[in-house]
């Protein structure tokens, strides 16, 4: 090898000065680079841009995913204050079907309970069902059934007072259907 005086060629490209300089005819690239998109071997023209994109997406998303799992750890280890809580929970207890509850009628009521239970101000809905027919009543031989009038449903809510218990409900749309609402504590 010959080095080049000047520390420049430092061994490398003695040859380049003998090579000509051709260059490729100006439509080449964009036809090598037509054909190896219409390949599937990159992607469409926007210079990466949309590769980039994608991964500034993924690495959005991963952090959201990091971010959950940390907040989860966070209130699971109680380092997060924790949120004032109701004093009770109460049920309140639904009897009596009206006579024109079926169909559309049905439907429409559902509807505007569960409204009703979602708008809860002052307390927290926490449950609740419909009740279906009942399969078997047991108790001792002889015993009355519990209530002459079928239990329809029931709500669980957390409420910071029996009052304010009571006063939910007043509220239930149960009553202005004629059917009876029972409001329990929940003990313990």
């Amino acid at each position: 090898m010959m080095n080049d005086p000047n520390g420049t060629d430092r061994g490398r490209g003695t040859l380049r000065d003998h090579v000509s300089r051709n260059a490729p005819p100006p439509d080449v690239a964009g036809r090598v680079r037509a054909t190896l998109e219409s390949r599937g071997l990159v992607r469409t023209g926007d210079g990466g841009m949309a590769t980039r994109r994608r991964s500034v997406a993924w690495v959005v998303r991963a952090g959201l995913v990091a971010a959950g799992f940390l907040l989860g750890l966070a209130v699971r280890n109680g380092s997060l204050a924790p949120v004032a809580t109701p004093a009770g929970q109460y049920v309140l207890l639904l009897y009596g079907d009206p006579p024109d509850d079926t169909g559309a009628v049905h439907v429409a009521r559902e509807r505007e309970y569960g409204q009703w239970a979602s708008s809860l101000t002052g307390a927290r809905w926490v449950g609740g069902h419909e009740l279906a027919d009942v399969i078997e009543d047991l108790g001792p031989r002889g015993a009355a059934p519990v209530s002459r009038e079928r239990l329809a449903g029931y709500f669980v809510i957390d409420a910071p007072s029996r009052q304010r218990a009571a006063e939910i409900a007043r509220s239930c749309p149960h009553l202005k259907y004629g059917g009876r609402v029972v409001v329990m504590a929940i003990a313990g």
